[in-house]
């Protein structure tokens, strides 16, 4: 398998961190390039209740919010010469993680689950399964670690 261009989306979760530092580990055994990537999502009710320059705004702070939290992630990238890029982008994240992934021409997909089951996974759903499901190149999945009983 040719791996180049890896994308690792993330939600600054502390699963999502695990898996970006897995992907960064395949990006060295590979050589590849690491896409970062987090997508804000916006709320269906901003509108409602919020002028729409205020809706704006805050969508806005978000995206800085966002980039700023991005730019801080893998600082051990650059002593590792991997070449890493980071993005914010606006919508659904499952759909955006794969219209990304085509756009970029990704070789591999490194995302984390949460883990949710029964009633919260029917009830949420799970990006990571949508995306399984619907990407255009393998997806690697990273569980976060079981809870000591």
């Amino acid at each position: 398998m040719d791996i180049r261009h890896i994308l690792a989306p993330t939600d600054f979760s502390d699963s999502s961190k695990k898996a970006i530092s897995d992907a960064l580990d395949l990006a060295q055994t590979f050589g590849a390039t690491l896409s970062l990537l987090h997508v804000l999502e916006p709320s269906p009710y901003l509108g409602e209740f919020t002028l729409p320059t205020m809706g704006e705004e805050l969508l806005g702070d978000l995206e800085r919010q966002a980039s700023t939290a991005l730019a801080q992630l893998l600082p051990e990238a650059q002593q590792a010469k991997i070449e890493v890029t980071r993005a914010v982008a606006i919508g659904s994240p499952s759909q955006t993680i794969v219209e990304t992934a085509e756009a970029e021409h990704v070789d591999l997909i490194v995302m984390a689950t949460h883990g949710r089951t029964g009633l919260s996974h029917l009830l949420i759903g799970s990006v990571a399964e949508r995306v399984v499901r619907t990407a255009p190149c393998p997806v690697l999945t990273i569980r976060p670690p079981a809870e000591k009983a």
